[in-house]
């Protein structure tokens, strides 16, 4: 099996452009670009991952641009930054993954959808970006959110694998 399909290397390659991504930001972008240069020239099947990843690339983009049009994400100086987009391009490769245990039943990733949005807290605490609502309120609106988003993004990953 390909290094890049085995789930503890996924989940040390997410987290390791996880980190690039929210702690290097804009100054570690060639790190992040060369580390998913990396899982895409290296993964089994191209076409197959680009189909997992763009929906939820579109969606989680989409949400995410959504909330910081309407306040709720605020990056300083740009609107929506280059590493979210990067991190919004990697997490999908980790549900079939390093994640792959939440397909395995219907209430795994609603459970982690609702843990999910810690990772926005994380990012605050890094200085990656601010939140204007306040810890609190940012929390009751992405709960439900990725309760809901969470889901969909498995469920759309496991029909890709099936539907090729």
């Amino acid at each position: 099996m390909n290094i890049v399909e085995k789930s503890w290397f996924n989940a040390v390659w997410f987290q390791t452009t996880w980190f690039s991504c929210v702690l290097g930001r804009d100054d570690w972008l060639l790190l992040t670009f060369a580390l998913m240069a990396f899982h895409y020239w290296a993964v089994t099947d191209l076409r197959l991952e680009l189909r997992r990843v763009l929906p939820c690339l579109a969606l989680g983009l989409g949400v995410d641009v959504a909330l910081t049009l309407l306040g709720v994400f605020n990056f300083g100086d740009q609107m929506f930054p280059i590493w979210m987009v990067c991190l919004w391009c990697v997490f999908p490769t980790a549900l079939p993954r390093a994640m792959a245990f939440l397909g395995e039943s219907w209430w795994r990733p609603v459970v982690l959808g609702a843990v999910a949005p810690l990772n926005y807290l994380a990012g605050q605490k890094f200085g990656a970006v601010t939140l204007p609502l306040g810890e609190v309120n940012t929390m009751i609106l992405l709960v439900p959110l990725w309760m809901i988003m969470l889901p969909l993004m498995v469920r759309f990953s496991q029909y890709q694998k099936h539907a090729v």
